[in-house]
């Protein structure tokens, strides 16, 4: 579907996955209050198509990691970009919004500078730990960019390119989350609607937004489980379930295989809840999340957590020897300092897993610790310069020569 072209403001929009799409959907929400009449298309998820995007794909289309992923899903990635391509070139949009997804947004980004349609891009790629060569080709292909960490402008300094940290849209977003959190009603209502009995513990698994993420992480969350339970603890389970992420999907990679000696299949156990993931963090007493935007939730949030990730073994071995980074948990990288413990590829398996989460739910003394780390992140996070939406409609308030061909 294209973009309608007697209308007097248009942009093509791209996020490839749930965070972006989480970024996209408040950022939309905003720019139609502003521009009602605005006509937005592109690739996005449920919260940007809610705010009117229209387009043939979503974010599951564009959400592969890894190298070998990509190789796989190539013919499907040719696809979105050529239809991305031929909105660009037959609406002539005033303005290309891209979202993450930095190889193949720049790559759009470059297509649109050539047609002189101005590109605003939001979220740095993570130059600070790897490919820094980077930086000098951001400069060259967007008119602005858009970041959600402080310490992000300044590794920008040295180039003409407008850089102006927003803030993460999260800390407001979750603001109410917290103060439900703090009054503790809510959260004893979640655990009675789904029956978890005032001497459990409630675990929340959040393995990830896309398939491939499920497909290698499902399996050593589940152990973990089992683990933490033979370990003596009263724990209840409850599995987020990305919107991502459809029942069929979740049926087709669930490891049926895993089961609790001499009782049901560990899956029957287990609570599965969708598109309620900070309710399911607001009331949990430990959460155990998969790398990435989900340990920034969790922690603003305030709910305790262990982090993990795996990746496709060629994937693992290319990458650990060009990302030099402290921590690869988003919430630690944000903090500068360890707030979870962060498990990674070997490390994240079921028994130092069940170690760490076992360690936090017996321990008041860690919980504080972290809680106080929490604190000092939502500081660092908060007072941005600019908003999103102020950076988008100064493009959309200028002139735009880009309709005619």
């Amino acid at each position: 579907m294209s973009i309608n072209s007697n209308s007097q403001q248009n942009i093509v929009i791209v996020a490839g996955e749930a965070s972006g799409d989480l970024l996209g959907g408040a950022l939309l929400q905003q720019l139609k209050q502003r521009h009602p009449n605005l006509a937005i298309a592109g690739v996005g998820g449920p919260r940007m198509q809610e705010q009117g995007l229209t387009g043939p794909y979503d974010v599951n289309d564009l959400s592969v990691i890894g190298l070998i992923e990509v190789i796989k899903h190539l013919p499907g990635l040719t696809r979105v970009f050529s239809y991305l391509t031929s909105l660009l070139r037959e609406n002539r949009p005033q303005l290309l919004v891209t979202i993450d997804l930095p190889d193949f947004n720049f790559f759009l980004a470059s297509r649109a500078k050539a047609l002189g349609i101005p590109v605003v891009h939001y979220v740095s790629p993570q130059v600070w730990a790897w490919r820094s060569g980077r930086i000098k080709k951001i400069a060259r292909l967007v008119n602005h960019l858009m970041v959600l960490f402080p310490f992000e402008t300044a590794i920008y300094s040295h180039t003409k390119l407008p850089v102006t940290f927003v803030g993460h849209p999260l800390v407001e977003q979750l603001k109410p989350w917290n103060k439900k959190r703090e009054a503790g009603v809510a959260g004893q209502e979640v655990r009675k609607d789904l029956g978890i009995a005032d001497e459990e513990k409630m675990l929340v698994m959040l393995p990830g937004s896309r398939q491939t993420e499920l497909k290698l992480l499902l399996p050593t969350m589940l152990q973990t489980y089992k683990n933490l339970l033979q370990k003596g603890n009263k724990v209840r389970c409850v599995l987020a379930q990305a919107d991502t992420i459809s029942d069929t999907v979740l049926d087709s990679l669930w490891p049926t295989e895993i089961e609790f000696e001499g009782a049901e299949a560990l899956r029957e156990t287990i609570l599965v809840r969708k598109s309620e993931t900070y309710r399911m963090l607001m009331a949990a007493d430990v959460a155990l999340v998969a790398s990435g935007t989900a340990t920034l939730e969790t922690a603003l949030l305030g709910t305790p957590m262990v982090v993990m990730y795996r990746f496709n073994k060629l994937t693992y071995e290319l990458g650990r020897r060009i990302i030099k980074v402290p921590y690869f948990a988003l919430a630690n990288l944000v903090a500068e300092k360890k707030l979870v413990n962060e498990r990674l590829q070997h490390e994240a398996n079921p028994t130092q897993l069940a170690e760490d989460l076992d360690q936090i739910l017996n321990s008041e003394k860690v919980i504080n610790q972290i809680d106080e780390g929490y604190r000092e992140l939502r500081a660092k996070l908060s007072n941005p310069s600019r908003l999103p939406v102020d950076i988008i409609t100064d493009f959309l308030s200028k002139p735009s020569s880009n309709n005619t061909l």
